[in-house]
């Protein structure tokens, strides 16, 4: 088998070098089979490989009666769906490439990766983003068509379009101009531009990443080879579900660009609202998340068990012997083999128990994933370790990967066949890791790329004289090259103490309580370490009705948090309330519990509005702004010291 799959994704990294080819392979060998599936006005859809390249072709033949020529630059500012993959698919065919824009950016970064990028059209989700985009086209002179994706949508035929008269104009061309696509397909090389991707730094300063074809193949054949050789993946039944933003590298590369490339289906939830409902009619083998949606999860989970006092035992009775079975399973170094299943692996009692376990509590959390996951793929950020090991433990197999926007998403993933809790596998064949002094994490090789677009001074400060890029993670390696992330460089926090405190573990374990929203956790250069804490006003909201507390119902402001309505601020009532700061306090002391004493939160105060985006507070991927935190909050953070 390993040979076998070796030898398969060798040929494809040799014969592949552009998305359209993958596509057109795939079309010729799986013509009839899903490529996509999404949800149309209630009703579940499937549409074909035949299909799927059909429609892109009438898309790029659209693209290029307008004058779209090749390596022009073409933008998205949409929600994730299918038709965000079929305006970028027929970029591609167009020979052009996609800058994708997150589509809570405000007007003013919109402006500005449009006067850096100089992309020509700009497609929009909603009729409701279309009128606010025309309300600032003038601000983007290098705009000269908009296309707005929502169905029936209708323009003036000259220079706003609805997808659907794009598509329209494209079959008409398809008559008399499918030979000249095919020349503009064939034209386009590995290296041609495919996909900019701008980074949302924690510092507001955005940057401009250009991936070639090239290099996103190669991120996708990476992301699926090592579950092929090891058994856990046949190609053709992949079905991937999306759930995050395709303005994320990670979710476009392992979550749409992989799937297809191999012959998968890509599936798209309607909306967090409908999430878990979509898992069961879906049914994904593979699913790309962040560590926060993770817990989420878990937490949610273990909700639901411990709501009766029967069930919390039968919980956490179930969670020690899934942390217990971990242990048992890892050999001398800490490497698990989870190619073999844990019931053939485990030994007496504990065997017996675990079989236990999964027969009352852990198939259910399987059932929630849709009851055949291959891999729950998590990135993006620092994964609590006691919770990898506990869903290792119940026998959920965690794709812990590690990459970034610059490097095409995954350059490391964990190995079937020596998994170690909490530590990602060695880089990738193609690429390189090294450590630089102070402990920074360096990458170079395959996907990596060796420039900003546009951007020298962002470039020379990235990389070093000898071209390895800096990733600004602080990283420890084992003997075998397996990595694991500490924090990032730059959220590293140093007390006046000299003691240093790894942020991104005291949030992770803040994720983990569903009562614990958001968390800027504080510190430098002071004598200890403090929080501010936006809690789940929902949660907290529930629990004052339930005990009939009263507050003031004037106060409250609600909005869209992840496609939700959801409470977004609450009135000083509510945060000073005594059974709410003592029931914040009780999750702090949970998080506290598993830090050194020096790392331990020591005060917090609560925030009466939740951290936005529109605001400058965090970023489109939810990373906190720490600099403009640190000066609209100062007064605020003044006092807890």
């Amino acid at each position: 088998m390993i040979e076998g799959a070796l030898a398969m994704w060798k040929n494809f990294e040799e014969t592949v070098f552009t998305i359209p080819q993958a596509l057109y392979n795939n079309q010729m060998a799986l013509g009839g089979r899903p490529a996509q599936m999404f949800n149309d006005a209630g009703k579940w859809r499937i549409i074909t490989y035949n299909d799927l390249v059909a429609g892109c072709e009438n898309i790029a033949l659209a693209l290029m009666k307008l004058g779209i020529k090749r390596h022009d630059l073409l933008a998205i500012k949409a929600a994730s769906s299918a038709r965000w993959t079929w305006a970028d698919l027929g970029n591609m065919f167009a020979g052009g490439a996609t800058v994708s824009i997150y589509p809570t950016l405000s007007r003013e970064e919109t402006i500005g990766i449009a006067k850096h990028s100089q992309f020509r059209l700009l497609y929009v989700d909603t009729v409701q983003r279309f009128y606010e985009v025309m309300g600032y086209l003038h601000e983007m002179p290098s705009v000269e068509y908009v296309v707005c994706l929502e169905k029936g949508f209708r323009g003036d035929g000259k220079k706003v379009f609805g997808l659907g008269e794009l598509i329209g104009i494209g079959a008409e061309e398809r008559k008399t101009q499918l030979s000249a696509l095919k020349e503009r397909v064939d034209s386009i090389t590995g290296d041609s531009p495919a996909a900019m991707v701008y980074t949302s730094g924690t510092t507001g300063n955005l940057k401009g990443v250009m991936h070639s074809h090239r290099s996103i193949l190669y991120a996708a054949i990476r992301g699926y080879s090592h579950l092929a050789i090891y058994d856990r993946l046949e190609n053709y039944n992949c079905v991937s579900m999306i759930t995050l933003p395709l303005s994320h590298i990670m979710e476009k590369v392992n979550g749409y660009y992989g799937p297809l490339t191999i012959g998968g289906m890509v599936a798209f939830a309607q909306s967090p609202a409908t999430f878990m409902t979509d898992l069961s009619v879906i049914r994904p083998t593979w699913i790309t998340w962040v560590p926060r949606l993770l817990a989420r999860m878990y937490s949610t989970m273990e909700g639901a068990f411990c709501a009766t006092e029967a069930g919390k035992k039968l919980w956490d009775w179930a969670v020690d012997v899934a942390i217990k079975a971990s242990y048992a399973l890892e050999d001398k170094d800490g490497y698990i083999n989870m190619t073999i299943p844990f019931e053939d692996q485990l030994q007496g009692e504990l065997r017996e128990q675990w079989i236990a376990a999964y027969n009352s509590v852990y198939w259910r959390l399987h059932h929630a994933l849709g009851g055949r996951m291959v891999d729950l793929n998590i990135g993006g950020a620092y994964l609590d370790e006691d919770l990898h090991r506990k869903l290792v433990g119940m026998g959920v197999y965690i794709g812990y990967g590690y990459g970034l926007t610059e490097t095409a998403a995954g350059v490391a993933e964990s190995a079937p066949s020596a998994y170690k809790i909490g530590w990602i596998s060695p880089a990738n064949p193609g690429v390189e890791f090294k450590l630089d002094e102070d402990g920074e994490l360096l990458i170079r090789g395959n996907g990596v790329i060796t420039e900003y677009y546009k951007d020298e001074q962002a470039t020379r400060e990235s990389f070093t004289e000898d071209g390895w890029f800096r990733t600004g993670d602080i990283a420890e390696m084992d003997k075998r090259g397996y990595i694991r992330i500490v924090d990032r460089k730059k959220s590293i926090i140093v007390l006046d103490t000299g003691k240093n405190v790894a942020q991104a573990r005291i949030e992770s374990l803040c994720s983990l309580s569903p009562l614990l929203d958001q968390v800027v956790v504080l510190g430098q250069n002071r004598k200890y370490i403090a929080a501010l804490i936006v809690p789940n006003y929902e949660v907290i909201l529930h629990a004052l009705r339930s005990q009939s507390i009263p507050f003031d119902e004037s106060q409250l402001e609600y909005g869209e948090v992840n496609g939700l309505r959801v409470c977004v601020k609450v009135g000083e009532d509510i945060i000073n309330n005594p059974m709410v700061v003592a029931q914040i306090q009780k999750e702090i002391d949970k998080v506290n519990e598993k830090l050194d004493d020096f790392e331990t939160i020591k005060k917090f105060k609560i925030l009466s509005r939740r951290l936005s985006e529109e605001a400058g507070e965090i970023t489109p991927s939810s990373k906190i702004r720490i600099k403009v935190i640190m000066e609209r909050y100062a007064d605020v953070i003044e006092s807890l010291y």
